[in-house]
């Protein structure tokens, strides 16, 4: 009798072992297709279609959030839209070529190819630094307003000449 109860008790154990190695390996695989979905994605590239305002055909540059807050000297991460109009793919990228004031705040951000009648929100990361005049590295505390535009760019991530551009103008804060 005791062996069977030896072999009855090895048996359940291994049921047991089992069950809960099966659980970790369907939670394990879940876990590497989900970072395989995300990794699939192209990084910096955010889907406009669920934004509250998202850029059209007659607004075809929206930024979010539409006002910005930056102490002086650092930076604030945004987020751009922008709806390609015309007939044909186009690369686009995003600066700020003025502000009240004569203020230039400094823009980092990469060039991202858009089909026509679509519309891509990418990253961008604007410092409340002086681009304009690097003997005053900070931009003073007050209000601006910046022109923000989309520049159509070309295959050496130059902007182009002739190219599209689409303006936009939004308001930043600039705080001590």
């Amino acid at each position: 009798m005791r062996y069977k109860r030896a072999s009855l008790e090895i048996g359940v154990n291994t049921i047991v072992i089992l069950v809960i190695a099966m659980m970790l390996l369907g939670l394990g695989i879940g876990f590497i297709r989900g970072l395989f979905v995300k990794a699939n994605q192209l990084p910096g590239l955010i889907d406009t279609s669920t934004w509250q305002n998202p850029p059209t055909a007659s607004d075809p540059i929206v930024l979010t959030p539409s006002s910005i807050e930056i102490k002086g000297g650092d930076s604030a991460d945004v987020v751009v839209g922008v709806y390609n109009k015309e007939g044909s793919t186009k690369t686009f990228s995003v600066g700020i070529p003025s502000c009240t004031g004569g203020a230039k705040p400094d823009i980092q951000t990469l060039s991202t190819s858009i089909a026509s009648g679509d519309s891509k929100g990418f990253k961008v990361i604007i410092s409340a630094v002086n681009a304009s005049d690097s003997k005053q590295p900070k931009l003073p505390p007050q209000k601006y307003i910046c022109k923000l535009q989309g520049v159509e760019m070309d295959q050496n991530n130059n902007p182009l000449t002739n190219g599209i551009t689409y303006d936009s103008q939004f308001i930043m804060t600039v705080t001590s």
